[in-house]
C-alpha cells in the first residue's frame, strides 16, 4: 500500500502526507545460502 504525494506548491498552505505500509507473513530460511563474510578495511600507509 503506497501513496505518492500530491504535486506540492511552495506559495500554498498544505501539509503533504506520505504514506508506506509493509506487511510480512513470515520468512522461509534457505538453508544453501551461507553467512556472507563481513568486509574487511585495511587501513592505508602514510
Amino acid at each position: 500500500e503506497f501513496q505518492a504525494l500530491p504535486e506540492l506548491d511552495a506559495s500554498a498552505n498544505a501539509v503533504a502526507i506520505q504514506t508506506l505500509k509493509l506487511e510480512n507473513e513470515g520468512w522461509e530460511r534457505d538453508y544453501d545460502v551461507s553467512e556472507p563474510t563481513e568486509p574487511s578495511f585495511t587501513e592505508p600507509a602514510g
